[in-house]
């Protein structure tokens, strides 16, 4: 009652306009104090505005160029006719590790200043009324976009008496401004792929540096966690060390150079680099990726991401991108042999043998359209985490299997899929006869239905390689990211592809028989396990009652599967009683979908973490802060119940002599569970 009272009073505050130094934001991670400077203002005077914000311990907010994730805060400002456009000056950001992610951005207390002119006509001495709208994504563990309104009047009377707290609160935030400098100062390229920014600083002790750091406003420059070092050339000459993000730019490239000094003091300097010299070899053909997005329309925003400037991709000298295509292609390989996929391939070779000697268009539509529902598939989910990385959101691969729904609508597919091999009813005698999806039948449809199929199970078993290209990929740009998961995606259907495309192999696949009918009822165990061991994925995410629901509906569909099995079988009387009988057991099913999923606790996967890891230190983002504080080493296993290739690891590699060198060493282990 008193949350909802104070709620109430708080909007009723926002809502009617205030003095500068009574305008406040409060939100439920973030509080912004809005404060005018103690001057005089008459008609056309620019005014400055400091906009204080607190953010609560733990949290963070994102700069202009926010990083590798996260969005920069956006202000909206609503003035009367005639007053110019407000301009926002960014505070010295901070780097905000989130390995394998570096973001740049706020924590604790920082100030923003803006300046307005009033216009030249306003009447002296009438208030000018002033409406902020701030939208800022606030992130911990997890991040929320927030936002809030404050009404506010910029007095034009006579000068007041001096406040010493509103002086105090400008020459605070002032100190903390980085400032404009026209040092000389550009990025050198060299032919290994490394980057530096030499810069002459002017009336800078450079004896007393500590650490130095570069802030390029541009995002995709460079890369964001690697680690940056400096060294002192003769001349006075500030040699910073970059590494490439995988483009470098033509033009300037404007950012902030922070220094500190060994007393622990940091000041920044805004500056304008001029573009790599061309010590790096020039790509074969540059392309221009797209600026930044512009805030959206009708909205006045003051303040938004740097400006897009064109930016043509690096050659990387068969490195970094290359490497990751090459491990993504082959762990796509290694798929086809993990116990995830392997049940699904097998069908699609039985398809295969059962049509090696159709005719050559035949066969190579078939390959073509089963690689196809494999790319369409991991485009989709490249896609997707491209949108989520954009938003803000922390995601990685199996970021999917993360939702019970999902996981529990997996069982329910398997389940079905295997009660078909094993003979209880046919698929591919209705509505599927345009694909056939597992049984077999030679459609376009069920060889890109198979390869969507494959491509979803095959996300929790992550193959060795992948690990490495995919770790890489969701770390790059859109374009790398995108290669990346191209390359994972040929290599799973490579091997089928091959087959399709060469009709020698293919007539060396045995004829068909009765063998496929074996091979198919042998297979369906295989499945029906891999159903079992998500229905202990779900059980670890939404607990035991989601669990019975869906084991509950396993039973159902298994009444519908034979329902339908004995009306394809013939049944001369009934026909019509079991068509609906099948219809309310996968009615049944699918309702029980909602509601045993629709609550999931905290911290499910907890249990089964601290069994298998017993003796290491659960994960919390305090525990980890104050050990790195206090300079302990950390090694920390994030892990999760779909992650096959996490649970093997778990029980072969960090054990016995893992953990005793662990413990010699004084590295504190640590477990994370992401389900």
């Amino acid at each position: 009652m008193w949350r909802t009272v104070a709620a109430a009073l708080g909007l009723a505050l926002l809502s009617t306009p205030a003095s500068a130094a009574g305008a406040r934001i409060d939100t439920d991670h973030i509080s912004t104090r809005i404060v005018v400077g103690n001057t005089t203002v008459a008609p056309g005077d620019t005014v400055e505005i400091a906009i204080a914000q607190s953010v609560e311990e733990g949290w963070h907010t994102y700069w202009e160029n926010p990083g590798d994730s996260g969005a920069p805060t956006l202000f909206g400002w609503t003035l009367p006719s005639g007053a110019q456009d407000v301009r926002i000056q960014w505070p010295i950001p901070e780097r905000l590790p989130y390995p394998p992610l570096v973001n740049f951005g706020y924590s604790g207390k920082t100030t923003y200043l803006a300046t307005l002119t009033v216009p030249a006509d306003w009447p002296a001495g009438d208030p000018l009324p002033v409406d902020l709208t701030i939208d800022w994504l606030v992130c911990s563990d997890i991040c929320i976009p927030e936002s809030g309104s404050a009404s506010f009047e910029i007095p034009t009377a006579a000068a007041s008496e001096p406040d010493s707290s509103v002086a105090f609160t400008f020459v605070s935030a002032r100190r903390n401004m980085p400032t404009a400098v026209n040092w000389p100062a550009r990025l050198r390229g060299s032919p290994i792929g490394m980057l530096s920014l030499n810069v002459e600083p002017r009336g800078v002790d450079l004896a007393a540096l500590s650490t130095a750091a570069f802030f390029p406003l541009a995002p995709d420059l460079i890369d964001n966690s690697a680690e940056q070092t400096f060294d002192i050339q003769e001349g006075g000459t500030l040699a910073l060390t970059l590494t490439p993000q995988g483009a470098t730019r033509a033009a300037p490239v404007d950012g902030v150079l922070v220094l500190t000094d060994t007393s622990g003091l940091r000041k920044g300097y805004a500056l304008s680099a001029k573009g790599p010299e061309r010590d790096i070899p020039a790509p074969a053909a540059a392309s221009a990726a797209a600026p930044p997005p512009a805030p959206g329309d009708g909205t006045p925003v003051a303040s938004a991401p740097g400006a897009g400037t064109d930016v043509v991709p690096a050659a990387e000298g068969g490195t970094g991108f290359l490497r990751a295509v090459v491990f993504a292609l082959v762990g796509g390989l290694i798929l086809n042999l993990m116990p995830c996929v392997f049940p699904v391939l097998a069908l699609k070779a039985v398809s295969f043998a059962r049509h090696s000697h159709a005719s050559a268009p035949a066969r190579i539509g078939q390959g073509a359209a089963y690689t196809a529902g494999i790319l369409a598939s991991f485009l989709l989910l490249a896609g997707t985490l491209i949108a989520l990385k954009a938003g803000g959101t922390e995601v990685g691969w199996g970021f999917q299997l993360q939702q019970p729904l999902v996981v529990a609508v997996l069982v329910y597919v398997l389940v079905l899929i295997g009660l078909n091999l094993s003979g209880l009813y046919e698929i591919g005698l209705g509505l599927t006869r345009a694909g056939g999806l597992v049984h077999g039948s030679s459609g376009v449809g069920g060889s890109f239905l198979t390869g969507v199929l494959a491509a979803v199970v095959a996300t929790p078993c992550t193959a060795p390689f992948m690990a490495v290209a995919i770790g890489y990929a969701l770390t790059q740009g859109t374009g790398v990211t995108l290669a990346v998961f191209v390359a994972l995606g040929l290599g799973l259907a490579l091997p089928f592809l091959v087959i399709s495309l060469v009709p020698a192999i293919g007539r060396l696949l045995p004829k068909p028989g009765m063998w496929m009918v074996r091979l198919r009822q042998i297979l369906a165990f295989p499945l029906y396990a891999t159903a079992a061991w998500l229905v202990w994925v779900l059980t670890q995410q939404a607990g035991v009652d989601a669990m019975f629901a869906v084991l509950i509906g396993c039973v159902l569909l298994a009444f519908a599967a034979w329902m339908t099995g004995l009306r394809q079988g013939g049944l001369q009387r009934g026909r019509l009683a079991a068509a609906l009988a099948a219809l309310v057991g996968l009615a049944g099913a699918v309702a029980l979908l909602s509601p045993s999923l629709a609550g999931v606790p905290a911290g499910g996967g907890s249990a089964s973490m601290t069994a298998e890891n017993e003796g290491a230190e659960a994960f919390t983002p305090a525990r980890l802060n104050a050990l790195r504080a206090d300079g302990k080493p950390v090694f920390l296993n994030i892990t999760a119940a779909w992650c096959i290739t996490c649970k093997v690891n778990e029980k072969v590699a960090f054990r016995g002599g893992f953990r005793e060198a662990l413990a010699r060493d004084g590295i504190t282990y640590m477990t994370a569970d992401w389900t």
